[in-house]
């Protein structure tokens, strides 16, 4: 279940995919984003490129585990 249904057509469209960082092997990481969302898009030599971001880019709502606990507890 996902905050919109953008994200979920983002997500079933593999342009954004969630999973954890350490389990990212083809392709680069451009940031160091404390999330489990990645945009993904092509990068060089066949290896994809991915784009951490903690805040969903069609709702604003906060995705990533610690922001979404912190917002939860206010």
């Amino acid at each position: 279940m996902y905050c919109c249904d953008d994200l979920t057509a983002a997500i079933d469209r593999e342009m954004i995919v969630r999973t954890e960082l350490h389990l990212i092997r083809d392709g680069r990481v451009f940031n160091e984003c404390n999330t489990e969302y990645f945009l993904k898009g092509e990068g060089q030599a066949g290896a994809y490129a991915y784009l951490g971001f903690n805040y969903c880019p069609f709702c604003g709502r906060a995705l990533s585990r610690g922001l979404w606990n912190a917002e939860k507890k206010k």
